[in-house]
């Protein structure tokens, strides 16, 4: 029975609140980025961005295992709890309703889905934000993604001196063999003079050696 006048007593709360146009009740949040790869040992800043009156502020991972990272406490006190796995790698910059926290030295374990989570003061009820997805990834792998291979940035140019180099030989060829054909037409054109001078020479010996028969 003292529950259910628990649950009334909020009910009504909140039903007033939502009458009388309570901007506590209209919070939201937003935040960026929504993914990020990160070499290992880099780091990461999400801002969480929020509307309204906030008791506190979560950065949470929500996967692969759910825990609480940071809770950030009113703007005045700037005071802020961290979880032990991460202490002395979270800073913070900006106000309460645009704050950024960076995580630093980030290993692979690091990786997961981070969450704003807005605690509203009125209620102590909780607004989580649409999440960032967290990569962390070896630093070696990540530079071969960024820079291709040396042999893929190789092989276009050593194709290119391969076609130029054939073109090359094949035009060589071409000149010797254009040179060869040429000398073999001058040949065959010289070739029927000579024959033809050679009989007439022999002709005309034949003539002059026979005697005058009607002499």
């Amino acid at each position: 029975m003292a529950l259910l006048l628990l649950l009334a007593s909020a009910l009504s709360g909140t039903l007033a609140a939502q009458a009388r146009g309570d901007s506590r009740l209209l919070v939201e949040v937003q935040q960026s980025p929504r993914y990020k790869t990160i070499p290992e040992g880099g780091s990461v800043s999400i801002t969480c961005s929020t509307n309204g009156t906030l008791k506190g502020l979560y950065l949470k991972q929500s996967w692969p295992q759910a825990m609480y990272v940071v809770y950030y406490e009113d703007e005045e006190s700037r005071t802020s709890t961290v979880d032990p796995q991460f202490q002395g790698r979270v800073s913070f910059s900006g106000p309460q309703n645009n704050l950024t926290i960076t995580m630093h030295h980030l290993q692979k374990a690091d990786s997961g889905t981070y969450t704003c989570e807005a605690v509203q003061d009125f209620l102590d009820s909780n607004v989580p934000g649409p999440g960032t997805m967290v990569a962390v990834t070896d630093t070696l792998s990540l530079h071969r993604c960024q820079e291709p291979p040396l042999t893929s940035r190789a092989l276009p140019a050593a194709l290119a001196v391969g076609f130029f180099l054939m073109g090359l030989g094949l035009g060589v060829l071409c000149t010797l063999r254009r040179t060869q054909i040429k000398g073999m037409c001058t040949s065959r054109k010289k070739r029927p003079s000579s024959v033809v001078y050679e009989d007439m020479c022999y002709s005309r010996r034949n003539t002059l050696s026979t005697p005058n028969q009607y002499q």
